[in-house]
């Protein structure tokens, strides 16, 4: 089992084809962003623990959030890939909400779009070679893949 950081509620994706510019929106039921730090995962909330949170994972919360964190610690599922995987398109956005359960004061309740790139990738436009890829493994899981030259992180906000 592995800690992460809950960043909110995963709402939407806003995807790109790789050979065109077709943009497709794929909305999402009770599927949360979680993240390490540098990468992204979707994973479901269970419900919540009496645990606590390991320290690193209390660092990230404060840096990202603004906070520290309040109330008991999410229990998630984060599923490891399970057979073959369908790439579904390139990641050019994603829509989330941070919901009061996590202490969050600048980031509670607004609807979060992060674009990919939208803070400049070499001073241009985010091109789609470098943009995260959606895979979906043989269970319907779903997964976000690191490609090559991308430049996103999870600090104090999703960037790149």
């Amino acid at each position: 089992m592995k800690s992460l950081l809950c960043i909110g509620r995963l709402t939407k994706l806003e995807l790109v084809e790789p050979d065109s510019d077709k943009v497709a929106t794929l909305r999402l039921k009770d599927k949360w962003l979680a993240s390490n730090g540098r990468d992204l995962y979707i994973c479901t909330v269970k419900g919540t623990t009496t645990a606590k949170l390991p320290p690193g994972i209390r660092k990230k919360h404060k840096k990202f959030h603004d906070a520290e964190p309040k109330g008991q610690p999410f229990v998630g599922e984060c599923p490891s890939k399970s057979g073959p995987t369908t790439m579904l398109g390139l990641v050019k956005a994603l829509v989330y909400t941070v919901p009061r359960k996590i202490h969050s004061p600048e980031k509670n309740p607004y609807l979060w779009h992060h674009s990919f790139g939208d803070t400049g990738h070499e001073g241009k436009e985010y091109p789609k070679r470098v943009m995260p890829a959606l895979l979906r493994d043989a269970k319907g899981n779903l997964f976000f893949k690191r490609r090559p030259g991308n430049i996103y992180r999870v600090d104090q906000w999703l960037r790149g």
